[in-house]
């Protein structure tokens, strides 16, 4: 009778030990779609966060009606993501600043956006 108290201690122990876990949060799902837009995809992006600095007084000026003309003008190598100043900053590479700011990334889905835009040719469609 000790010996069954014991093993149905033990095996209600495995359970309730068992059935504890820890949920991971979803990775973050990247859907790139075929041919990324500029003004459907890319600029939505820059409103609210990045407009509030970026509104003409700190370059690139990411103003709907400048954003493309100043991204081009030095900070977006097109077909050429790894050495723009653009995609570089997002993903906190040495050498450029950081963006959104130094302590705070983007999430992977609104990085890769970019960098398909960028790889595609940063088109202004």
């Amino acid at each position: 009778m000790k010996n069954l108290k014991i093993i149905m201690a033990l095996i209600t122990m495995g359970l309730f030990v068992g059935s504890c876990y820890y949920d991971e949060f979803p990775p973050d799902v990247v859907d790139i779609p075929d041919v990324v837009s500029y003004s459907n995809d890319i600029m939505p992006l820059w409103e609210g966060q990045c407009v509030s600095c970026h509104n003409g007084a700190i370059p690139p000026d990411l103003t709907p009606e400048n954003s493309y003309e100043s991204l081009l003008n030095g900070f977006v190598e097109e077909f050429d993501s790894e050495n723009s100043i653009l995609y570089l900053s997002l993903i906190h590479a040495d050498g450029v600043s950081p963006m959104p700011t130094p302590t705070e990334r983007w999430p992977a889905s609104k990085t890769e956006l970019v960098k398909a835009w960028i790889d595609q040719g940063a088109l202004d469609n």
